[in-house]
């Protein structure tokens, strides 16, 4: 006898809506069976109780027969083992978070925006659709109202791949009876403040205007219940014309970089970035410095004027080291003439000149007559050869220490340019994929036509405008999932694709997995273990017969690393 599905049934009205709210009464009058049978207490004391009744059994056993039965006992003690084990996993899985995103590293990335909170915002997003965010929306933990900049992170989701890596379920138990999503877009919304999240104010909602390719009016507006593990049905949402997205349009949204450059992961690799800088500034200002360079000695030109002046080796050690120092007058002093050469002046001195070290001010005073010339330290004869030798001596000194301190520059600035190198590559990869996601995004959810699904939020999380369907009917199957080497697979939740239909079906294992499908369509099956990707693929699905005993199916472990989810989107051509 084949049963009759009616897809077209008529629209629920908002009476009918607001009257099956109320759950809990149909609960206290009906018996549910909504948990897998290895999440029910007495399913996992039953295991626990049949471990301990083997374990007694092996016991006796070992107490009444010879040592030839060993082989048997061992067989008995090892499939307790597996039962506990089994037990202690399922009790696990059964304790993760109702958001548990079952690859790492791969997710549907948040675009961030900033939002002045006295001032509220119009945010474009792009696939093409709008938030309408009203002033003073925000508040902190205790209800007060919060002032200036709010971090406002926004992400979408519209197909199988991306409810599967978002780890957001998409099944519905209403009443006791387990439906599955079929979404016309799913969205999620955080706000933070100084890395604190926030909330809204009481009475104050957000507009979102949702782009979609589903203009259906049989989907209502659900918001996930993270604590109940539950969607609460919230009505209606609102379906409006239809609306062009071109690749145009989202180039004149936020650019890609700069959203990017305001995530939590690019922001800490920046700093690191700054931190490496600075390190390696103070390690190079630490470094032990060599004494000042020393100045090759002049020769004294026949042409010059020169004076000998006695020095004080305490004012002016640099000329004291050198013997026979004479002072030579520069060509700059306009007021020397020769006359002041054959003078015999009362009162001579020397002090340091406008370079130190290379010229000096020479004071020179007689009666009330005062001279004050540039002159030069210079040597002549066997004075500069001595001069010269003693410059040599120190200057080689002076190059030995010097290239020892640029070489150790040179090592660290090496050392520390491989840091920030390495750091500007991990924020190089992580643009790209943000790039790819962001293509792949728009890819996957952009048309020549959407439309539009309007409601207003007025808390933040996750909302999906859906529609809930009963599961794939056609071919009924009982499996146990191995891998290629026929292993049985340690896995929790199984994923259905019907690319017919724009949902996720999800099936337990438990251990064995029960899931139906309609044979008429592409189907693939999903499901991980300690995070490796498994499949069934398309083709596979011929050979399963259905209703006649127990299958065996081997999945196909997926060993390609994935970075971003357009690259799952491309492996699965979806």
């Amino acid at each position: 006898m084949k049963k009759k599905v009616n897809l077209n049934r008529p629209q629920i009205s908002s009476e009918e809506i607001s009257k099956g709210k109320n759950f809990d009464s149909v609960l206290k009058t009906h018996i549910t069976v909504s948990k897998p049978l290895y999440q029910k207490p007495w399913f996992l004391s039953s295991v626990i109780v049949t471990v301990a009744a083997v374990i007694t059994a092996v016991v006796m056993h070992q107490q009444k027969n010879t040592l030839k039965n060993n082989e048997s006992k061992t067989a008995e003690i090892s499939t307790s083992a597996d039962s506990l084990a089994l037990a202690a996993f399922y009790k696990n899985e059964a304790a993760r978070p109702c958001i548990h995103p079952p690859l790492k590293g791969v997710n549907i990335p948040y675009t961030t925006y900033k939002v002045i909170a006295e001032k509220g915002a119009a945010l474009d997003f792009k696939t093409g659709s709008k938030i309408i965010i009203p002033k003073n929306v925000f508040v902190d933990e205790n209800g007060k109202p919060l002032k200036g900049e709010v971090e406002l992170r926004y992400r979408e989701f519209h197909d199988a791949v991306d409810f599967f890596v978002s780890g957001i379920p998409m099944t519905y138990d209403s009443a006791g009876v387990k439906y599955q999503f079929e979404s016309a877009g799913m969205m999620e919304m955080l706000a933070f403040q100084n890395g604190k999240q926030v909330s809204m104010a009481a009475g104050k909602s957000i507009n979102v205007e949702l782009a979609s390719n589903y203009k259906g009016s049989e989907y209502n507006l659900y918001k996930l219940d993270t604590v109940k593990n539950n969607w609460s049905c919230l009505g209606k949402d609102k379906v409006t014309s239809q609306i062009a997205v071109s690749e145009e349009a989202v180039k004149g949204h936020k650019n890609v970089a700069n959203s990017l450059q305001e995530t939590p992961q690019y922001k800490t690799i920046e700093t690191k970035k700054e931190e490496v800088q600075k390190e390696k500034e103070v390690k190079i200002a630490s470094l032990p410095k060599p004494a000042a360079e020393p100045k090759k000695p002049e020769q004294a030109k026949k042409d010059k004027f020169t004076f000998n002046l006695d020095v004080d080796p305490k004012e002016y050690p640099e000329l004291a080291v050198y013997k026979g120092v004479l002072f030579e007058v520069g060509n700059e002093n306009k007021n020397f003439n020769k006359e002041m050469y054959n003078v015999t002046w009362d009162e001579a001195v020397i002090k340091e000149g406008s370079k130190k070290g290379e010229n000096y001010f020479l004071t020179l005073k007689k009666a009330s007559k005062k001279y004050e010339l540039l002159v030069y330290p210079v040597f002549e004869g066997k004075n500069y050869e001595t001069a010269l030798k003693d410059y040599q001596d120190k200057f080689s000194k002076y190059s030995s220490v010097h290239d020892k301190q640029l070489a150790e520059e040179k090592r660290i600035e090496e050392e520390y340019n491989a840091r920030l190198a390495s750091l500007q590559k991990q924020q190089n990869e992580m643009q790209q994929k943000w790039e790819q996601e962001q293509a792949g995004l728009f890819k996957h959810t952009s048309s020549e036509e959407k439309v539009k699904r309007m409601f207003a939020i007025n808390s933040f999380g996750v909302y999906n405008s859906d529609c809930a369907r009963n599961y794939p009917q056609g071919v009924s199957c009982a499996a146990n999932l191995t891998t290629d080497k026929n292993v049985k697979l340690q896995c929790y939740d199984v994923y259905l694709v019907d690319k017919a239909r724009n949902g996720l079906f999800t099936f337990y294992k438990n251990p064995v997995t029960t899931f139906s499908f309609n044979p008429e369509s592409v189907n693939m099956l999903w499901t991980t273990e300690n995070g490796v990707l498994y499949w069934l693929k398309p083709e596979q699905f011929k050979d399963i017969k259905g209703s006649e005993g127990l299958s065996n199916l081997q999945m196909n472990r997926i060993n390609q690393k994935f970075n971003t989810v357009d690259e799952v989107k491309t492996f699965f051509n979806l």
